[in-house]
């Protein structure tokens, strides 16, 4: 939404509380053993299928959950129109590790589209509707239509 209005975003949480590094589906160890609650659980398929994205993609690259995922937010700043700054908060030396490994982490962009898509949060109407829409509206073939990179008004 922020790029669509031409203004820049902070990610907070890029692990979503751990949930990315897929720690939680092997133990509770972590925030929900010291808070008593996560920050982010797989309550919904589309969570669960990111999850799924994010360990696949690791074992492709023979990394940890946690560089794939830091790495994926710092290609979409690089892809994106406006600024994005990923905000990082280790709680130990091991955690700072994997967040500045994954500057080492290069994504493909089958792997960087496959991470964007399966996480790409549902609009809703009209927005699916539009979205539906859009060949036709477009003459036929929206790809071949170039859009401007910060939406004018």
């Amino acid at each position: 939404m922020a790029e669509s209005l031409g203004l820049g975003a902070a990610f907070w949480s890029p692990l979503g509380g751990g949930l990315l590094t897929g720690k939680y589906r092997e133990s509770d160890a972590g925030r929900l053993t010291k808070w008593g609650r996560l920050v982010h659980t797989e309550t919904t398929a589309q969570k669960t299928a990111t999850v799924d994205a994010v360990l696949e993609v690791a074992a492709e690259i023979g990394t940890a959950p946690a560089k794939v995922a830091v790495a994926w937010l710092r290609e979409r700043a690089a892809r994106a129109a406006t600024p994005f700054v990923t905000i990082i908060g280790p709680r130990d030396v091991r955690q700072l590790e994997d967040y500045l490994g994954a500057l080492d982490v290069e994504l493909t962009d089958d792997q960087y589209i496959r991470l964007t898509e399966v996480s790409a949060v549902p609009l809703g109407q009209p927005h699916d509707l539009v979205a539906a829409q859009r060949n036709t509206t477009l003459g036929g073939d929206a790809g071949r239509v170039i859009r401007p990179a910060v939406p004018v008004s």
